[in-house]
């Protein structure tokens, strides 16, 4: 059994949440899941903030440049504050001695340095000329750069190297000049950099399931099983070890996750924890002592996090979404959600998450029947996939069966509107030019005759060719965007 003398709390990345872990119980608490895939995590000295990663992709689509060359959507969490995407596929994190954040931009194979007090400013650092990891699943250019540990002026990067051979690459730092690039001999697929103070290279050979120390090519530990290894944290007494089940990456946010903890002096396995069905591991963090393996500052904020009620917090959004939903269909009462779910906010606004999507249809606004409806739209400028769509329904109950006039993202300032058909099969777009200039919010404002539709954005009317064949129920359909009444 774990044998921890004062309760310590360490805290884990997987694919799909933030868990904090406590040692001695083996108690494993959900801290979040909703930002997006979680990855590195770090804190700069003092503070009670957690600064994380979260790609905001589906890593097992980023399979060409076509879909590496929209990926950079990645952004770094500050607490409750987040940068504007800059990031593509990061990895490992570590706040820097000089207070700025140290990123893996593993997509755009690069080493990303962001102060967060000025985020337009992003110093960038390669060890190749490739720029992105990867052209599509034959052409794997990049050196995948997944970690990184700051130690003494200089700035230790794995470089994980697909399939020709891992590397580490020392830079000094902060000026992140290459000072050498060392191959690590038949070695592949290495994850995490911990430097000890007696000159040790400890890494995970995640393809083989173990710990290494690649000064002398040792093996640390062996787990015995095919599992993957990534995630490091270390006190004098212990190192914790993330455990992933070996799977494709479309398969990564379900498999169990796995903590190890190893003996320091004698590298013998101590114990092994359960965490539970939540995608692989991606980092290991010690908070409330000093962890080795990453800068030796102990979390500021432990206490407050741990105060936190959280199953309280839970049962009680549970019930205030409820009953703001029950409120707000008196706002709404001439609309039926026919799709989805919206989160009702306290300004009654109907929002709906980029990964979601939802479909009403207004009462009393079948063909050839006079009717008028209006409503706001706000499209987030930082979800570029956002959307939505002015709709004539003729489907049953199924997101299936409907002409859009969809509303979406051009850039950070506007936006553009299309036409879409979805003809009970799939969907397509039509072949007219895309209205440019439209506002990223805004008044819409629908209308029905008996021979036409008429749809208004800010009093700017959408051409007929894109309201031909809006037969059936009119209505709203919307993803990554929120929705207030006017009427």
């Amino acid at each position: 059994m774990t044998d921890v003398k004062q309760e310590v709390y360490a805290l884990v990345t997987t694919t799909r949440a933030l868990l904090l872990i406590e040692l001695s119980s083996k108690r494993v608490s959900p801290l979040e899941w909703d930002r997006g895939e979680y990855y590195g995590v770090s804190w700069f000295p003092r503070s009670e903030h957690l600064v994380l990663t979260h790609s905001l992709v589906n890593n097992a689509e980023l399979l060409d440049l076509t879909a590496y060359a929209q990926s950079e959507v990645g952004i770094l969490s500050i607490g409750d504050r987040q940068t504007q995407g800059f990031l593509s596929q990061p990895h490992q994190i570590v706040c820097g001695s000089d207070g700025r954040v140290i990123c893996t931009n593993t997509g755009r194979n690069a080493i990303s340095v962001l102060d967060v007090a000025r985020p337009d400013i992003v110093q960038e650092a390669r060890i190749s000329s490739a720029r992105w990891d990867r052209l599509d699943p034959q052409h794997v250019i990049g050196d995948h750069l997944n970690s990184v540990f700051e130690k003494d002026g200089r700035l230790y990067v794995i470089a994980h190297g697909h399939g020709n051979g891992s590397a580490l690459a020392i830079f000094s730092y902060p000026d992140m000049n290459v000072l050498s690039v060392e191959p690590v001999k038949n070695r592949t697929g290495l994850h995490n950099i911990w430097v000890t103070s007696e000159g040790q290279r400890i890494a995970c050979h995640s393809e083989s399931g173990s710990l290494i120390e690649l000064n002398s090519d040792a093996v640390l530990w062996e787990s015995g099983c095919p599992i993957y290894t990534r995630g490091l944290a270390a006190t004098p007494d212990f190192v914790l070890v993330g455990e992933s089940e070996k799977s494709s990456r479309e398969l990564r946010r379900a498999t169990m996750s796995g903590l190890w903890m190893l003996d320091r002096k004698t590298w013998q396995p101590i114990d092994f924890f359960q965490l539970g069905p939540y995608g692989g591991v991606h980092d290991v963090r010690l908070l409330n002592v000093s962890d080795d393996a990453h800068h030796g500052h102990v979390f500021a904020g432990t206490e407050a996090l741990l105060a936190r009620d959280r199953d309280k917090e839970r049962v009680e959004g549970r019930i205030r979404a409820s009953k703001r939903l029950q409120r707000s269909r008196e706002v709404w009462k001439e609309f039926n959600v026919i799709f989805g779910t919206p989160k009702v906010g306290a300004d009654e606004a109907l929002r709906v998450d980029q990964d979601h999507l939802c479909l009403m249809t207004r009462n009393g606004t079948d063909s050839n029947v006079p009717s008028e409806f209006g409503f706001e739209y706000a499209l987030n400028a930082e979800e570029p996939g956002g959307h939505v769509s002015v709709v004539a329904y003729r489907g049953m109950g199924f997101d299936t069966n409907m002409v859009a006039v969809l509303i979406q993202g051009a850039n950070e300032r506007e936006g553009i509107v299309s036409r879409w058909v979805h003809d009970g099969q799939r969907w397509d777009v039509q072949s007219l030019e895309p209205l440019s200039g439209m506002p990223l919010g805004g008044r819409v404002r629908v209308v029905r005759s008996e021979d036409r539709v008429q749809v208004l954005i800010e009093g700017r009317a959408i051409p007929d060719e894109f309201l031909e064949g809006m037969d059936g129920q009119l209505g709203i359909r919307w993803s990554g965007a929120a929705l207030l009444p006017t009427d």
